[in-house]
């Protein structure tokens, strides 16, 4: 990306530009965001969207650490809001999408230090052998010279992680189901039809997402009470939840309960399944950086599964995974609201005026990341950048609370696949973006499976990939 012409002095976009800004970023948000960066600066601003509203409310798309400081660092300013669609109030749908990521305030501390113990070291650690036992399960039913949609299979995987290590192995089938209703529930909510067109009327997408939430809302809660009913503190997240007490002894509701584990699996799973696609392409197109860690891994592992106190050796899968969620971070756009008037750079934000802020574009500027397209995991060996100027798991006092979960299940899967399999992409692949809940390829990650041989070749795919990331050889 090239330096911006102007920097912090352009009025807000209004009428009809604001609309069309609006909804080219509905549509793409990363070529969106992308031009708006190099034609008005690291902030932007659109003036009264919704020509139905008598009162003006800024939306403002703010770039960069400084602005990402000031955003991440002032909760009560800057309150959050979630990144799925409200839904009508009192309504399952509410109720299921309200977990830590939508609350604020006191409620956010109090619910914070009831889901805290859920990510201590050891039990995470626990996790583990959770992890390796269902990537052998699906490594197994691979077979050589086989193509594989790699997305479709993270995507999988990582659902059938979610669902064992918040409900547990006893209720292992249910947790599936339920799994991939949330997972449905996800995807519907970001579908343009539900999006644009928030009509709770029979037969409208809308009303399909209601209906759906509330049969998902019914299956957490009939598992909720089976735990409740047991009596006993197992080991699985959910059961952990149900027993958590504040120190004046204070449970969660079973609103918040529903809302809690609703959004820890959607974190839990959505996200790593992307990173883990984005990884295995980027490697796929970097030969020399997957030999090196080929190369590693051998050397530590001897063709095993990863035992948690051997993952700090593997300091090159470390910086993979790094210049992965850098280069392409499987959230690339969020949301706050303005709570109190607030100067944002050279804008005044009245109440109730919404904040976005990048970790995309953030991660790609060039000030902060030379050559920002390139696939450098070596970066990593002289880079320390800012709280705020790299931000996979968000920043601030809200930074993503699953954080070294997420980055166990990376290093243990890849490790594992890497080391049994060599993944080429498909000849004539075609590899475009697509973002609804995550950064994802549209359709799909088409690999060929092979003997992990050291062989490895690279297949240049066609497709908007290009504008992301250089894979041009250096």
């Amino acid at each position: 990306m090239r330096t911006p012409l102007r920097q912090d002095h352009s009025p807000p976009l209004r009428g009809l530009k604001a609309l069309m800004a609006a909804f080219q970023f509905m549509s793409d948000p990363i070529p969106a965001m992308r031009s708006m960066y190099q034609g008005r600066g690291l902030i932007t601003a659109f003036g009264k969207i919704n020509p139905l509203s008598r009162h003006e409310r800024l939306v403002v798309m703010a770039i960069g650490p400084e602005y990402n400081r000031q955003i991440l660092s002032d909760p009560d300013i800057f309150r959050a809001r979630g990144i799925v669609l409200q839904g009508p109030r009192g309504s399952a749908h509410q109720r299921i999408r309200f977990g830590l990521v939508s609350m604020n305030a006191e409620q956010h501390r109090e619910q914070h230090k009831l889901v805290m113990p859920l990510f201590h070291k050891k039990r995470v650690e626990g996790y583990g052998d959770a992890v390796v036992k269902l990537t052998v399960q699906m490594l197994d039913s691979w077979r050589e010279g086989e193509q594989r949609d790699i997305w479709r299979d993270m995507q999988a995987l990582t659902l059938r992680v979610a669902s064992m290590v918040l409900f547990g192995g006893s209720d292992a089938e249910e947790a599936y189901q339920i799994g991939q209703m949330m997972k449905e529930w996800l995807s519907m909510c970001f579908s343009r039809r539900v999006r644009f067109f928030q009509v709770n009327a029979p037969g409208s997408p809308y009303r399909r997402l209601l209906d759906h939430a509330e049969q998902l809302e019914a299956r957490i809660r009939a598992m909720i009470e089976r735990r409740r009913r047991d009596g006993t503190d197992g080991r699985d997240m959910l059961s952990i939840l149900v027993h958590a007490r504040d120190q004046e002894g204070t449970a969660m509701t079973e609103d918040e309960l529903i809302g809690q584990v609703n959004v820890l699996f959607g974190a839990a799973h959505e996200t790593n399944a992307s990173a883990l696609t984005w990884t295995l392409f980027l490697l796929s197109q970097h030969p020399r950086v997957m030999a090196e860690l080929l190369d590693e891994l051998e050397r530590w592992l001897h063709g095993d599964a990863p035992r948690i106190d051997q993952l700090h050796h593997l300091a090159l899968l470390e910086r993979v995974i790094k210049e992965s969620l850098r280069l392409l971070p499987p959230v690339v756009v969020s949301t706050r609201i303005v709570d109190q008037p607030v100067k944002l750079g050279p804008y005044y934000l009245p109440r109730g005026s919404r904040v976005l802020y990048s970790q995309y574009m953030t991660h790609h500027l060039p000030e902060l990341y030379p050559n920002p397209e390139r696939f450098d995991p070596d970066r990593w060996l002289s880079t320390e950048p800012s709280p705020y100027a790299y931000l996979p798991f968000g920043g601030g006092t809200r930074m993503c609370i699953g954080y070294a979960f997420s980055m166990m299940v990376l290093r243990i899967i890849l490790a594992m696949i890497l080391q049994r399999y060599r993944l080429s992409l498909a000849p004539g692949a075609r590899i475009d973006r697509k973002y609804a809940v995550t950064l994802s390829p549209k359709y799909g990650m088409p690999m060929m499976v092979h003997k992990q041989d050291g062989q490895f070749t690279k297949e240049i795919p066609r497709g908007n990939i290009h504008e992301m990331v250089d894979l041009r050889t250096h």
